[in-house]
């Protein structure tokens, strides 16, 4: 692909619009997670510590231009957090159990959730800078 095209809009199967380049990122993310969808042995903990940072990085972004309720996240074992809102609950563990429980190929069972935590919302959400609509508090689940 020509250098000058990488900039180029094009869209997701799921609809969202995003720079050509940001497929690359995508490919990514389908093979790590498809990955433990086949059930063949590869597992969470198997993903690479620079998957896991990058792809956290993302979700908390989208989850809160999205504006997800819930005030912070802490993975333990990469020394990271993010906070997404002044109050809220919180949900703090290893950085592959929080990616596998947003990313809905994990149940949580590593993680320390407080009460009243959201359910996350489908996984992936379209990436920041968001090319889709924020949603309002009142319709997460």
């Amino acid at each position: 692909m020509p250098a000058d095209r990488w900039p180029t809009l094009v869209t997701a199967l799921a609809g969202w619009r995003h720079p050509a380049w940001y497929t690359l990122h995508r490919a990514r993310r389908e093979l790590e997670t498809h990955d433990i969808d086949l059930k063949l042995g590869y597992t969470t903990v198997d993903w690479p510590t620079g998957y896991v940072t990058w792809a956290l990085d993302e979700t908390m972004a989208a989850l809160a231009a999205h504006n997800f309720p819930v005030a912070r996240f802490e993975a333990t074992d990469l020394d990271r957090s993010w906070t997404l809102a002044p109050t809220g609950p919180t949900a703090t563990g290893p950085g592959h159990a929080l990616l596998a429980w947003l990313a809905g190929r994990g149940p949580g069972e590593e993680l320390e959730l407080e009460p009243n935590l959201p359910t996350p919302p489908p996984w992936p959400l379209p990436p920041t800078p968001g090319w889709g609509r924020a949603r309002s508090p009142d319709e997460w689940s």
